[in-house]
């Protein structure tokens, strides 16, 4: 990474103390129902989630603490959220679509053929917004490690404006979170894996919208 300005170092230091402190505060308030966890139990390990950039919020705190292993960015970005995560119990492969790839993918793969659990955001880090890339299938086809498309929503969040729109539940939100059926990846190519991942987050997150609109 090149050298950090003071303003950057100070968004680290809070990345590192005040950020997680503040997700699990708000975290305390948050009103949460689960949708087809039951899924996630079947597959059991290894196993991917997978889910949008955007909606990754309630469940860095939900998860919190399970040693999940995530895919983080090598950007300045990547580094703010690896280290508030850390924090959180959970382990980090530092990589994406645009740096380092080919070296997050191989290490992911081990990873998964060790029996972990990953996360993956599929348009991150920088999207395009909720279009899936191939990395979250290749892992899955290469791994043979059924894949799950995760969604969670509120009815009450804050939109910052950033490229995704990210979203923060608001304190004593309800916020419900969605799992898809597990995607199979044997005898499938990556392609292949990676348009019924996109099919299955669309169908998840509209799922998980319109139950909390209700």
């Amino acid at each position: 990474m090149a050298k950090l300005t003071l303003k950057q170092r100070f968004y680290l230091f809070l990345a590192g103390t005040l950020f997680p402190a503040l997700i699990c505060l708000c975290g305390l308030t948050w009103r949460v129902k689960f949708v087809g966890r039951e899924n996630e139990e079947a597959v059991g390990y290894p196993l991917i989630w997978a889910f949008w950039h955007s909606r990754l919020l309630p469940l860095v705190y939900f998860y919190r603490g399970l040693d999940i292993v995530v895919l983080v960015s090598q950007s300045f970005d990547g580094e703010v959220i690896s280290r508030a995560i850390h924090r959180l119990g959970f382990r980090t492969i530092r990589g994406s679509t645009t740096r380092g790839g080919v070296e997050s993918l191989i290490e992911a793969v081990k990873e998964l053929r060790n029996g972990s659990r990953l996360a993956f955001t599929p348009d991150g880090p920088k999207g395009p917004k909720e279009i899936a890339q191939i990395g979250a299938a290749a892992a899955s086809v290469k791994s043979k490690t059924p894949i799950i498309a995760v969604a969670t929503a509120s009815k009450r969040y804050w939109a910052l404006s950033s490229w995704d729109k990210f979203r923060i539940p608001r304190p004593f939100a309800k916020v419900e979170i969605h799992l898809s059926e597990p995607i199979d990846p044997s005898g499938k190519t990556p392609e292949q894996v990676n348009d019924e991942l996109q099919a299955a987050l669309e169908k998840i997150t509209h799922r998980a919208d319109e139950s909390v609109a209700r």
